[in-house]
């Protein structure tokens, strides 16, 4: 697979690694959103921290240009390189407000409203609550913090802070004549609103080199992860289309613990019993032309017969139509099996319900099916004297118990036994069961649940007796089933027994 191939988002390997890199920019902008929300108060914090701590040494060293005569462009100067030296943006304006010098170039002319502060009397003018600060509109429409020393009065050289009313000097504050000086100017200094944009602009290397290093960190796992999820799938995939081509014996990986594990179990379960099935479909159709070649085979000839007028007389003619008549029937009775088969298969067989009593009924199946075993010097007995009433279809459970027989007369070997009864459980008052025990000499325990698969017949060699359509069984078990009981089958000194266990009552959701 090309690499190319990787990065094509139609595949899965492709949407993996796709979601990877979206999930780990989407976590890097998080964390960084995050980050710059928690820490924008803190900034803003630090930066007017600053400001402010800047402010009083700036203030000193502009009074002091004061004290000494400078003109107002000297001022001017001193506040550029103080802006520049400190990296912060001063304001020079005068006691109306009417800025002389903004060093960040866009107040320079305008008119600043200054608010009036009525407490600022015996403050220490070199500390930090010896300012004011005020928000004003920024000439871009955005929001900018001025922090400014409040207005100051110098007395032989002292520095006091005074209110804005310069006419009225504090009490005890006036000084001897020729030793005060009122500064005409004031200066202050400006923090932007901008914090959260010079933050995110400050994240951005740090941003684009986490990335740098996350996303082929991520991209390297995703395609690890993305093949170890999708290598089995594409197996999967070549599975699939062998068993479309008739290929059922598939060798899938089925070792992972995950949901790919379970699914490439399920799948080599599903093509092991669709392999089954077919096998099975095959044996089918080979035992039912086999079987039915046969009886066709003798109808065909008898009827050619017949047609050329070979049979002669009553007698011969009798004996012909007898062989048609059975042979016929043999045929019918396989096609039976079949549609009947069909119709449990497609959920189309319903019960009709009524009270049955169980041992007439299988009294009477016994006297139909035992017809011929004196030839082959079979016993039968019966055990039908309990008296048990059933609610079933009576159609449907004459003919399970009919295929039961029909097999214990078809496998009781020469001189075996067949016993056949029907009782209330004693462990279980609330089902009646029926038991079809018969000798079974040449049978092993590890074959008796392959008594109940559709098409299964023994092994013909080893039991030198027809063993039908392989559909006996299993029908009678689906019949059983379907009144809500079960069929089982056990082994006991030389004896295969099948139980047929019934409700007594029709269940509260019947067939």
């Amino acid at each position: 697979m090309s690499w190319w191939s990787l990065f094509r988002f139609r595949t899965l390997q492709g949407k993996l690694i796709a979601a990877s890199m979206l999930l780990v920019i989407g976590a890097l902008v998080l964390a960084s959103a995050v980050f710059v929300g928690l820490t924008h108060g803190k900034e803003k914090q630090r930066a007017l921290d600053h400001t402010v701590a800047t402010a009083p040494e700036i203030h000193g060293e502009f009074l002091r240009h004061l004290l000494d005569g400078d003109s107002v462009s000297e001022l001017q100067d001193y506040v550029r390189e103080a802006a520049q030296q400190d990296d912060v943006r001063i304001l020079m304006f005068d006691y109306s407000g009417l800025v002389v010098e903004d060093t960040g170039g866009g107040l320079a002319g305008t008119q600043l409203e200054v608010p009036v502060e009525s407490s600022i009397r015996g403050h220490d003018p070199f500390s930090p609550e010896s300012n004011q600060t005020w928000r004003v509109k920024d000439e871009g429409g955005g929001s900018l913090t001025i922090v400014a020393p409040f207005p100051t009065l110098i007395v032989g050289g002292r520095r006091i802070a005074i209110s804005d009313n310069l006419d009225q000097p504090p009490p005890g504050a006036s000084p001897p004549p020729g030793e005060t000086l009122i500064s005409p100017y004031r200066i202050a200094i400006v923090l932007s609103e901008g914090t959260i944009a010079r933050a995110w602009l400050d994240l951005l290397p740090w941003l684009a080199l986490a990335a740098g290093i996350a996303l082929p960190v991520a991209i390297g796992f995703a395609i690890i992860i993305a093949r170890n999820i999708t290598r089995p799938l594409s197996q999967l995939t070549v599975a699939a289309d062998q068993m479309a081509q008739g290929t059922f014996d598939i060798d899938v990986p089925t070792n992972r613990g995950d949901e790919v594990g379970q699914l490439s179990r399920a799948f080599s379960s599903m093509a092991t019993k669709v392999g089954e099935a077919q096998t099975q479909m095959r044996m089918l159709l080979a035992n039912v032309s086999h079987d039915m070649r046969t009886p066709l085979t003798s109808i065909l000839g008898f009827a050619q017969a017949l047609r050329a007028g070979v049979i002669k007389g009553d007698e011969e003619s009798k004996h012909a139509g007898e062989v048609i008549y059975d042979e016929v029937g043999k045929l019918s009775a396989r096609l039976n099996d079949l549609l009947f088969l069909s119709e449990i298969e497609s959920g189309q067989a319903l019960l009709q319900r009524e009270d049955v009593d169980l041992s007439a009924l299988v009294g009477a199946a016994v006297e139909r099916m035992t017809a011929g075993l004196e030839e082959r010097n079979v016993e039968v007995s019966c055990d039908l004297t309990q008296s048990v009433t059933v609610s079933v279809d009576r159609a449907k459970l004459e003919r399970a118990t009919e295929n039961l027989l029909d097999n214990a007369r078809k496998f009781t070997p020469p001189g075996g036994e067949i016993c056949i009864r029907s009782f209330v459980d004693p462990t279980r008052p609330d089902q009646a069961c029926i038991e079809v025990a018969n000798t079974a000499t040449d049978l092993e325990a590890d074959e008796l649940p392959r008594l109940f698969e559709r098409f299964y017949r023994r092994d013909r060699a080893r039991t030198d007796r027809s063993a039908g359509t392989g559909l006996g069984l299993p029908i009678a078990r689906d019949l059983i089933e379907l009144h809500g009981g079960t069929l089982d089958a056990s082994l006991h000194d030389g004896e295969i027994v099948f139980t047929a266990r019934i409700p007594r009552v029709s269940p509260s959701v019947s067939g």
